[in-house]
């Protein structure tokens, strides 16, 4: 209905980077309102409708949901599913009874996929029980032989719920995973087991101060190809929420092991083994909402896990995870503000004692980025400085070696109306990076000391004169070097230079008929500061065309048609010393693509897609150019989709498609006779189909 509509004046944007939502109805019949919902969803990086569907299904508002996103250290399209599906303390009402299968099942030339869940949720006054199933099967197919490959995962937790913020009860985590391929004689195997009691709690000692409990332990049995472990496992994780005037401060930490027996498949013999894993992560706000705030983020992660060893030993991997990045915030509006950034880490890994088996990075770095608009002028302007030290102490058994990188870069935009239909807009770039090595012990290939350049600028001019036509000119160019220092490999010093020219256009001919042209011209220059001999010229010249006409609202046919001619040389020097350009190659490429789209009922959709691809290749031969390969391509994909209400509260959905291919190519021999290849053809069904019910 709402693609039906006929054009109308409702409420109108403040601003032209976006669009306005009329949500009358839903703020009078729900109470929710969604304002600036599109400059939220612009700087979360979701589709308006997502945010909009998410407020509308939990009944939130968008400040909430931007809310909880923060506290919990998600997405915001995750809130949901974690905070109604997992913890029962978020479930406010008395009974409820609700089921939801899932079945997706993926078909394609040699391989299929097999998707089964379902989530059931039971509460009765204080008892809950909730229970996730999936289980995943895919089939390979290669050789005449068939691979099979099977996981299955199932998350059931009971309890009771004394109170609104305390709940006791216990949980089962079952996990399995089967790989049989018919060539192997290793096929792998997993069988997991978790049998825990849970404890979740809930405190709020101030208005300011909340917090969170969880703590789950019990027995772990875990057995594949690598160990058998058998022991007591835990999990105690919480979140502590102070948010006042002036200050907000959230931290959340977790510490997770198992005391076990370990041992591997093939010995009798039984290790202690003990597995523990801490992260602490923290946010720490000041001043949020005023013109000067500051942020700091900061995190302290260690993980160590034991394995069955060769010879009776333990085997310890062991990584570390430390770091914090800090932002003072001058903001004045959205419009004008500063940002200062600084940012520190560092990470060690081990695994063992064979090679590649150590490793150990610290980054430092601070920035700033901004924008001011005055008089119609909006500048953005960004600059970063960081260092970054690695070492990797054992890459031979004689030892290994470090890096040292020091990034910079500065870059800046300027963006102005011209006029009422004409915007013009500047980039430029300028980075710099340096490599430098140093040995650990006594380590004979070292990579080269280097020095990466690199300076670009675009200018971009469009111009819409009226709802029907819109057009667009760019200018882009860049600049790269390549400085090796060591003499002895100077060789590879190049430098290169690529211009590239656009224009587009979109023309809406009729109501229902429009056309849009996309053209590049691009050229690459490569040279080489110490061999000449290789310097190249590649040309690039791209036309793309398409086309859209809605004949009605069930029918619509798009084509488009593609040119691409790239060209490329090398440039010789001549007896008489002078350097010329000599083409070596040239690829010309064509493709016509169309679509065609037929809905006679909201359940039913007809879909035909034909394409053809022709291209051929011409290369250097007793000083012209010969033709080496031609290739023709055809496409061939129809079906249907399929979008089936089933038994009520069910639903089927999916595509089943045909698709049919046949390709050709002609080889020519050095002295110009061709070779045609036997035609390929291929032809078979694919699609997919989704099963959903609920209870």
């Amino acid at each position: 209905m709402a693609a039906l509509a006929l054009p109308g004046s409702a409420q109108q944007s403040s601003s032209s980077r976006f669009a306005f939502a009329d949500t009358t109805l839903l703020r009078d019949t729900l109470g929710l309102r969604f304002d600036r919902l599109f400059p939220l969803a612009d700087s979360l990086g979701l589709v308006p409708d997502t945010l909009r569907a998410i407020a509308i299904r939990y009944r939130l508002p968008l400040a909430r949901i931007v809310y909880l996103a923060d506290s919990l250290q998600m997405p915001v399209d995750s809130v949901g599913p974690v905070t109604m599906r997992f913890n029962p303390l978020t479930t406010t009402v008395r009974r409820l009874t609700t089921f939801r299968y899932n079945s997706t099942y993926n078909i394609a030339q040699t391989s299929s996929t097999w998707i089964n869940g379902s989530d059931y949720n039971f509460v009765l006054g204080a008892l809950f029980v909730r229970n996730t199933t999936n289980i995943t099967t895919d089939r390979f197919r290669a050789g005449g032989r068939t691979s099979l490959r099977e996981t299955r995962s199932s998350v059931t937790e009971g309890g009771w719920k004394f109170s609104p913020g305390l709940s006791l009860g216990g949980r089962a985590n079952l996990e399995r995973f089967n790989s049989f391929d018919p060539g192997s004689v290793n096929n792998q195997g997993e069988t997991k087991n978790e049998f825990q009691l849970s404890l979740r709690s809930r405190q709020q000692p101030s208005r300011t101060l909340t917090s969170e409990l969880n703590f789950f332990s019990g027995l772990l049995d875990l057995a594949n190809l690598q160990q058998i472990k058998r022991g007591a496992s835990g999990d105690l994780n919480g979140r502590l929420r102070w948010q006042g005037g002036w200050l907000t401060h959230e931290l959340t930490g977790q510490v997770s092991g198992n005391l076990a027996l370990t041992r591997l498949p093939s010995s009798t013999e039984n290790l202690n083994t003990r597995d523990l894993s801490n992260n602490l992560r923290g946010t720490l706000g000041l001043f949020p909402g005023m013109p000067v705030g500051f942020n700091l983020n900061y995190q302290v992660r260690r993980s160590r896990v034991e394995s069955p060893g060769d010879s009776g030993r333990i085997a310890r991997n062991r990584s570390d995870n430390n770091g914090a990045d800090a932002a003072l915030r001058l903001r004045r509006d959205n419009e004008r503000y500063l940002n200062l950034t600084g940012r520190l880490a560092n990470s060690d890994r081990a695994t063992g004692s064979g090679l590649n088996s150590r490793s150990n990075t610290h980054d430092l770095g601070f920035g700033t980025d901004g924008r001011w608009t005055l008089m119609g002028w909006s500048v953005d302007g960004r600059f970063s400085n960081g260092w970054t030290r690695s070492e990797y102490p054992n890459r031979a058994s004689t030892g290994g070696y470090g890096e040292s990188l020091h990034a910079v870069s500065v870059e800046g935009t300027v963006t102005r109306n011209l006029t009422r239909r004409m915007v013009v807009k500047a980039n430029g770039t300028v980075s710099l990076s340096t490599y430098r090595y140093f040995l650990i012990g006594n380590y004979p290939n070292p990579p080269v000391k280097r020095d990466q350049y690199r300076q670009s600028y675009r200018v971009d001019l469009l111009y819409n004169p009226s709802e029907r036509f819109n057009s667009g000119l760019a200018l882009d160019v860049s600049r790269n070097m390549l400085v090796n220092i060591p003499a002895a490999s100077t060789a590879g010093n190049n430098e290169s230079h690529t211009y590239r020219a656009e224009w587009r256009w979109s023309y809406r001919m009729l109501g229902g008929l429009t056309a849009s042209q996309f053209n590049t011209l691009t050229a690459d220059y490569l040279f080489y500061h110490f061999l000449h001999q290789n310097d190249r010229l590649s040309l690039e010249y791209n036309i793309n065309t398409t086309l859209n006409a809605v004949m009605s609202p069930r029918f619509s046919l798009d084509i488009m048609h593609l040119t691409r001619f790239q060209p490329a040389g090398n440039y010789t020097l001549q007896p008489d010393g002078l350097v010329y350009l000599s083409r070596t190659d040239q690829s010309q490429n064509y493709t016509l693509r169309s679509r065609i789209a037929y809905t006679p009922t909201p359940a039913l959709s007809l879909v035909l897609q034909p394409d053809y691809l022709a291209a051929d290749r011409r290369a250097s031969q007793g000083g012209g150019l010969a033709p080496q390969r031609q290739s023709r391509q055809l496409n061939f994909s129809g079906g249907a989709s399929l979008n089936l209400p089933f038994a009520g509260r069910g639903r089927l959905t999916g595509d089943i498609l045909r698709s049919y291919r046949a390709d050709r190519t002609v080889n020519y021999s050095s002295s110009g006779v061709p070779t045609p290849t036997p035609r390929s053809q291929t032809d078979y069904w694919n699609g997919s189909l989704q099963l959903s019910w609920e209870l």
